[in-house]
C-alpha cells in the first residue's frame, strides 16, 4: 500500500534522513516536479522590499542567519519584477536586471563570493550611496552580519560604508532613503508557527490516511489529529512565544524542521505500515508533546536541531507541580465529579499511552505496586505532565502555566499595550531593583529606586515618576511582534527588559528565589546600577544610606548628618 504523499514531503525537512534537503529556498520550489507540493509563507519584509523598489528605490542588505529566507527574498524581488521566474542562480549568485525605475542588482549570499569580488561589490555600493547614482542602481545584498562587519573593517577605504551599515546595525530607525539594512534576526519566531501549523494540517494533506488500515496506529496521524485542535495549536505558538521574551531568535528553517518533527517524530509511512509489534510501542512514545522537546531522541540528535536545545529549557515536563501531579495520580478517584471527568479525558486508551497500557499500569501502581515500580514516577508522569500542560483546556483545572520555569510569564504577557499594569507592576520592579541592587531585603517602597550597592550607601533618590516602562514599538516592515520592554530612569538610563529581566525583578520583589535565567538578567541589572550610580548627585552635607530595622528584619533608607 502507498502512504501518504504529503508526510513523504514532510520527511524532507526531517535533518536526520537521507531525504533531508539543505536550502530551505531550493526545497520549497520544485521546478522540475509541476505536481509536487509546495507552499509559501507571506511575510511583511517581502512587502516591503517590493513597495520600496516599485516606489522609492534605494540599495538594500538583508542580514540574518543561514535559514533565515535571505535567499528566499532575494527570489521574490526578481520574480517579482521579472515575467521568467529564477528557477536557477548563476554560478557567481549575482544576477542584475532593469525595470521601470532603473537596475537591481541582487547578490544572493555576499559570503559565498571571493574576496575580491566582495570588494568590488561593496566599493560600487558605497558609491551608489556616497553619490546621486545617476544610473540608478539598486542593490540588494543578502550577507551574514558578522562577515560584512569584519571585512568593512579590514578595508580602510570601506570606511564610509563601515559607518553607515554601523549605524544601522545600532538601530533600524536610522535606515534612510538612499540605504537600508534589515535584519531578519529582529523577525519573532512565533509569528509563522501557526501559519504552518494551520497550512499543515489542512484536512486535504491527509485524505490519503482515511483509507490507510494502520490509521488507528499511527502516531503521525494521532499528532495531526491533536495539533488540529484549536487550543493544543495555541499552546504550542505560546511555547514560540516565550522565545520572542526571551530574545531567542528561531530561523524559518529551524522552526520548519522543528515543526515537522513534532508532527512525525522522524517516521514515515513505511515506518508506520511496516512495523512489527516492538516497532509499534517504540513509536508510541513520539507523540507531538514529547516531539516538541526531542525526548526519545540521542545526543546528537540535537546538534542538528537547535529549536530542541532551546525549547528543552521551557520543558513543562522537567517541573513538578503538586496539585498536578496529584490530579495524573489520583483525579480518577478523588470523588469530585469533575475531576473524574477531566482525567478520563486526558487519561485513557489513545495510542499515546499505548492503548490504555498506562491506565492498566496506573492502577496497579496505586493498588499493589507502589513501592516497585518506580517508571510511573520517573519515566510516565514528566511526559504525562506535558500531556497535561497542552491538552487541558478547562478553567476549572489547575493553570498548566505553573509546569514553565516562570512564575510571573502570565504576568509578562499583560504588560503588553496595558498602561494600567504597567503602572502596578512597576511597584514590584522598583522593589526588586532595590533588593537586587543592595543585595539586602530592603523595605517595600513604592516611591523610591535607590541608586545605591552592596555597600549600602545610596548615591540617589529616584522618584517613581522619573521611571517609566516602554513597551517596544510595533514595526511595520517586517514581521515582529512586540516583545520586551525598557526601564527609563529620567530617559538617561536604560534597562532592556525581556521575561528573563522581568522575571528576575519579580522573584526578588517577592523574596523569592531566583530562576534559571538569572546569569543573563544579573549582568544587565549590574550595568544599569552602575550607570545610574554614575548619573548620581549626592548630597554633599548627607550621607543617605540603608539600614537594618531590627523590628522588621528589613533594611531602611535613613539619612546620617555630615555638618
Amino acid at each position: 500500500m502507498k502512504g501518504n504523499p504529503f508526510v513523504y514531503y514532510l520527511d524532507q525537512y526531517n535533518v536526520l534522513s537521507p531525504n533531508h534537503s539543505k536550502i530551505y529556498d531550493e526545497y520549497t520550489i520544485d521546478p522540475n516536479n509541476k505536481d509536487a507540493y509546495s507552499f509559501t509563507i507571506e511575510t511583511k519584509i517581502e512587502k516591503t522590499l517590493i513597495n520600496i523598489f516599485e516606489s522609492n528605490p534605494q540599495s538594500i542588505i538583508l542580514t540574518g542567519n543561514a535559514g533565515d529566507g535571505k535567499t528566499r527574498l532575494c527570489r521574490i524581488v526578481h520574480d517579482y519584477f521579472n515575467q521568467n521566474k529564477l528557477e536557477n542562480w548563476p554560478e557567481n549568485g549575482i544576477v542584475e536586471f532593469a525595470y521601470s525605475k532603473g537596475i537591481i542588482r541582487i547578490v544572493k549570499d555576499l559570503s559565498e563570493l571571493k574576496e575580491d569580488i566582495i570588494k568590488k561589490e561593496l566599493t560600487q555600493l558605497q558609491r551608489v550611496i556616497n553619490t546621486t547614482n545617476e544610473k540608478n542602481v539598486f542593490y540588494l545584498i543578502a550577507a551574514n552580519e558578522g562577515k560584512l562587519t569584519k571585512f568593512l573593517s579590514q578595508h580602510e577605504d570601506l570606511s564610509d560604508l563601515q559607518n553607515e551599515v554601523t549605524s544601522r546595525f545600532r538601530s533600524h530607525e536610522n535606515n534612510s532613503k538612499q540605504f537600508s539594512i534589515f535584519n531578519l534576526l529582529d523577525v519573532t519566531s512565533s509569528v509563522y508557527v501557526e501559519k504552518v501549523l494551520s497550512e499543515w494540517n489542512e484536512t486535504d494533506h491527509w485524505d490519503a490516511c482515511q483509507t490507510c488500515p494502520q490509521q488507528a496506529r499511527c502516531i503521525i496521524y494521532m499528532n495531526h489529529e491533536r495539533t488540529s485542535q484549536n487550543y493544543i495549536r495555541n499552546k504550542i505558538v505560546e511555547q514560540y512565544k516565550l522565545l520572542d521574551y526571551l530574545d531567542t531568535h528561531i530561523t524559518m528553517r529551524e522552526m520548519l524542521i522543528h515543526i515537522s518533527y513534532m508532527l512525525t517524530g522522524g517516521y514515515n509511512c513505511d515506518d508506520i505500515l511496516n512495523a512489527n509489534y516492538k516497532e509499534i510501542e517504540n513509536q508510541t512514545k513520539r507523540p507531538y508533546y514529547q516531539n516538541f522537546y526531542g525526548h526519545e531522541l540521542d545526543e546528537n540528535s540535537f546538534s542538528e536541531m537547535k529549536a530542541l536545545k532551546v525549547f528543552k529549557a521551557l520543558d513543562p515536563g522537567v517541573y513538578s507541580h503538586s496539585s498536578i501531579d496529584d490530579f495524573i495520580i489520583n483525579g480518577d478517584i478523588n470523588g469530585d465529579l469533575e475531576s473524574e471527568k477531566a482525567h478520563n479525558a486526558l487519561i485513557g486508551d489513545s495510542l499515546d499511552l499505548q492503548l490504555g497500557y498506562f491506565k492498566k499500569k496506573l492502577t496497579l501502581y496505586r493498588d499493589y505496586d507502589i513501592d516497585k515500580d518506580h517508571s510511573i514516577v520517573e519515566q510516565w508522569i514528566p511526559k504525562l505532565r506535558r500531556k497535561y500542560f497542552y491538552e487541558t483546556d478547562s478553567e476549572d483545572s489547575v493553570k498548566a502555566n505553573q509546569l514553565l520555569p516562570f512564575e510571573y510569564v502570565d504576568d509578562y504577557k499583560l504588560l503588553f499595550d496595558n498602561p494600567k499594569a504597567q503602572s502596578q507592576s512597576k511597584k514590584d520592579m522598583i522593589n526588586g531593583l532595590n533588593r537586587i541592587f543592595s543585595g539586602r531585603l530592603t523595605e517595600v517602597n513604592n516611591k523610591h529606586l535607590f541608586a545605591t550597592n552592596k555597600n549600602l550607601m545610596i548615591y540617589e533618590y529616584f522618584r517613581a515618576k522619573d521611571v517609566d516602562i516602554e513597551e517596544e514599538a510595533e514595526r511595520m516592515d517586517l514581521d515582529r511582534i512586540p516583545s520586551k520592554f525598557k526601564i527609563s530612569v529620567r530617559s538617561e538610563v536604560y534597562l532592556n527588559m525581556n521575561l528573563a529581566v522581568f522575571e528576575y525583578l519579580m522573584r526578588a520583589s517577592g523574596g523569592g528565589t531566583h530562576n534559571v535565567l538569572q546569569q543573563e538578567a544579573e549582568i544587565l541589572i549590574d550595568t544599569f546600577k552602575n550607570e545610574l550610580i554614575r548619573i548620581s548627585d549626592p548630597e554633599d552635607y548627607e550621607l543617605n544610606i540603608l539600614r537594618y530595622n531590627n523590628q522588621t528584619g528589613l533594611f531602611i533608607d535613613d539619612e546620617i548628618s555630615l555638618l
